[in-house]
């Protein structure tokens, strides 16, 4: 893991200075369109949190096979802070919140709440994005995205849905990394709206083949995977800091 780490940020370096430095370079050339000038960024969005499965249970209880306790849809939210490099490559801080109801989505032996606690998770992500300007129209700049960063779980009130006095799930901390398409559109040199699609990828630390757990009652749950995908869609209005 350290290893991994070093190497993240030995690439995060090296992808600062080439910026800077094509930054310099497009400072020196003319006849690009002003609004797509290079300068800091703050933004804020929010959409939707598309959510996936967390356990399938895999054994005992009338109608327990083939049940699942997922992360239900919802709303999310948050803030990035960036640096448009040059025309073509910008990076940012992000901020994301997200909030879901943990519920269950088949019957449980016969015990089928609509929800069992609610899952919230605060992200910090450093994002490289790769831009394409003048889609047809100068106002218009597409982009992808790649980035990464770390999850910090915060679990209300989860409890196993046949045994409530104990927790289902506690507060961890998780590498992530994630991708995007997108698409900014600047209203005037100063405003822009964004949209963006992400998909994003927690590792869980859990293997799935050993990752199985079993209450008192002999229920016994397993990770849909070890890797838990989520989609991102979100809306947002970024205001450029320089002049």
């Amino acid at each position: 893991m350290l290893r991994m780490s070093r190497a993240i940020f030995a690439i995060t370096a090296l992808a600062v200075v080439a910026s800077v430095a094509v930054a310099n370079a497009q400072q020196r050339s003319s006849g690009y369109y002003s609004y797509s000038k290079p300068g800091p960024e703050l933004g804020v969005f929010g959409g939707y949190y598309i959510a996936s499965d967390l356990y399938n249970v895999t054994s005992a209880g009338i109608g327990g096979a083939g049940s699942q306790i997922g992360l239900a849809n919802s709303f999310m939210w948050g803030a990035r802070l960036g640096m448009s490099a040059s025309r073509n490559f910008s990076y940012e801080l992000v901020y994301t919140r997200t909030g879901s109801n943990v519920s269950i989505n088949k019957t449980l032996n016969g015990y089928n709440p609509q929800s069992v606690g609610r899952l919230n998770g605060n992200s910090g992500d450093l994002d490289f994005l790769f831009r394409q300007p003048s889609l047809g129209n100068p106002q218009v700049t597409g982009f992808f995205e790649l980035g990464f960063g770390w999850t910090w779980t915060d679990p209300s009130g989860i409890t196993s849905p046949v045994s409530p006095s104990q927790k289902a799930i506690k507060p961890e901390t998780l590498f992530n990394w994630n991708f995007a398409l997108g698409g900014i559109y600047d209203i005037n040199p100063k405003f822009a709206l964004r949209l963006d699609a992400r998909w994003r990828i927690t590792d869980t630390h859990v293997s799935t083949s050993t990752g199985t757990w079993c209450d008192y009652y002999g229920y016994c749950y397993a990770y849909s995977s070890s890797l838990y995908n989520t989609g991102e869609l979100t809306a947002g209005l970024t205001y450029k800091l320089g002049k």
